[in-house]
């Protein structure tokens, strides 16, 4: 077992690495920033130590919601990271779905709340065959308000899969997936709660340019280019997750985008360091937002 004093180091350290340099986090600030977060903690259950939840903890709480994917049906996990973030933390969380994982939002009541809209994006099938297609994870979907700003988030987490019939359903998930929120993006203003759609997740986008990215940019969602090569993965050789969103006058993207790699300061009395083992082998993705500024309220009135 650690002492108290190495675990206090390494949150020191975990501290400074998103406070300064590269990878520094921006300051959250009320009615003016939005700071989204997408994270796969992998095989998310109770099987975490309470060394591994602090780490995480601390992390999640520099943003003002966390979309989490891959947390299984055992929630106590989920319940014991809650314990440790501040009072005003709290999660929407999804049932079980494919592979036996659940979605969840944890997010700050002060600076973003639920407006309503909570659910899984299921499609439309026949009535008399009650077949048709479904991503194998239900995407989970709910609508918040950060000030002025109205907003739905959408966390995925699309099937892998390596023969050639997997990888063309992996393909297939992300079309079917961007043409559904592409279609609810255009529909008018008083049938939705909101038309402003940020999508979130792991993709298990192998690459910048290969089918599953052009899948997911068919539709128009943005992106900043600089996501098109961040490694997202523990190792840092993959581009597997994602922030997109319909590109609206209701808010801006800041420029601000990264990731957290814990693995650099985590975990060093370990073999191996960093950990991949104990936490995941995803790393947390981060994107700013500029958010209500009238003008930008405005500007989304004129140009429905």
């Amino acid at each position: 077992m650690p002492s108290d004093k190495v675990i206090a180091r390494e949150r020191r350290a975990l501290l400074k690495l998103m406070d300064q340099g590269p990878f520094k986090i921006p300051k959250r600030q009320v009615d003016e920033n939005i700071l989204i977060a997408t994270w796969n903690i992998q095989q998310f259950s109770n099987n975490k130590t309470k060394r591994a939840l602090r780490y995480i903890a601390d992390i999640c709480e520099r943003f003002d919601i966390v979309a989490l994917q891959e947390i299984k049906t055992n929630l106590r996990g989920l319940s014991r990271l809650r314990e440790l973030l501040p009072g005003n933390y709290r999660i929407l969380v999804s049932d079980p779905t494919g592979n036996h994982e659940r979605f969840a939002f944890l997010y700050d009541k002060r600076t973003v709340h639920p407006t309503g809209l909570v659910c899984e994006i299921g499609f439309k099938v026949p009535a008399a065959t009650h077949r048709g297609f479904q991503l194998h994870r239900m995407p989970y979907c709910a609508s918040f308000q950060a000030g002025r700003f109205d907003f739905v988030l959408v966390s995925v987490h699309i099937y892998y899969g390596k023969t050639s019939a997997e990888r063309d359903f992996r393909e297939q998930e992300i079309q079917k997936l961007v043409d559904f929120i592409h279609r609810r993006s255009k529909t008018e203003r008083s049938k939705v709660f909101d038309r402003d759609f940020f999508v979130v997740g792991d993709f298990n986008v192998e690459e910048a340019g290969d089918r599953f990215f052009q899948a997911l940019v068919s539709r128009g969602f943005k992106m900043p280019g600089r996501l098109r090569n961040l490694k997202t993965n523990f190792m840092q050789d993959a581009t597997f997750d994602k922030i997109a969103w319909v590109d609206r006058p209701s808010f801006s993207f800041t420029g601000k985008i990264n990731v957290v790699p814990f693995g650099k300061v985590l975990f060093q009395d370990c073999r191996p360091k960093g950990g991949k083992k104990q936490i995941s082998d995803h790393l947390p993705l981060w994107a700013e937002f500029a958010i209500n500024r009238l003008t930008q309220e405005l500007d989304q009135i004129l140009s429905s």
